[in-house]
């Protein structure tokens, strides 16, 4: 990660603008397995129909629910544990670069932050890391109803407090990272959205003109049929 930084710095002669050109390499790397788990975090949400069928009908009986979700889940090829994956993931490159930052001092500025191996001085990026944490989790974690709502609820309120909070002192490079990669995230998660509403779109876009046309054939011939009648 180092020698990937220092060729974009020999480009930019900037660290901070450096970081973010890592911050897209590094993204567009992990791109298939993130639209992998965008994909799945969408079936999850077009399931939850069945989802709540079945606790109506194994409500009495809790193990057998747990494991007909979990079927319907394995059948369907969704993660339920999906809105934590895009954290899991950049954890080893955050636990790198923030290693990197403390054994050579990046001592350049970049826009306010006077120095991207010392923490944010006015504490901006800590708070916006925070904002989008919680944003990219409200995005990629599934509508569940009942319990695992409250619980979804809850990580995603914990988890981005919880992570502003350790990275109060944190080198501010570290912290730019994590912001841009948490952006780049969340488009990618519209891009998926965009692109479910399209083939929605195309597909009953299709279906619509079939259901014309039968119609149509059906009125005419209707219609064929009375001028026959009359002229007999």
């Amino acid at each position: 990660m180092e020698f990937i930084l220092r060729f974009f710095y020999n480009l930019t002669g900037n660290y901070g603008i450096s970081i973010i050109l890592l911050t897209v390499v590094i993204r567009l790397a992990l791109y298939p397995v993130i639209h992998k788990q965008n994909l799945s975090t969408k079936a999850m949400q077009e399931i939850q129909p069945e989802v709540k069928k079945l606790q109506e009908k194994y409500k009495k009986d809790p193990q057998k629910l747990n494991q007909e979700i979990m079927r319907l889940y394995k059948e369907k090829g969704v993660n339920p544990l999906g809105g934590c994956l895009p954290l899991l993931i950049q954890l080893p490159f955050l636990f790198v670069l923030y290693r990197v930052l403390v054994t050579y001092d990046y001592g350049q500025g970049f826009l306010w932050l006077p120095n991207l191996s010392q923490r944010d001085p006015y504490y901006i990026l800590p708070l916006a890391m925070g904002v989008t944490t919680f944003w990219q989790q409200k995005i990629a974690t599934p509508a569940v109803s009942g319990e695992g709502s409250q619980q979804n609820l809850l990580m995603m309120v914990f988890m981005p407090l919880f992570l502003v909070f350790i990275s109060w002192s944190l080198p501010s490079g570290v912290l730019l990272y994590w912001f841009v990669s948490n952006l780049f995230y969340i488009f990618q998660q519209y891009m998926v959205e965009l692109q479910v509403r399209r083939a929605r779109v195309l597909a009953s876009g299709n279906i619509a003109p079939v259901q014309e046309d039968s119609s149509s054939r059906s009125g005419v011939s209707k219609k064929g049929g009375k001028k026959r009648e009359k002229k007999r």
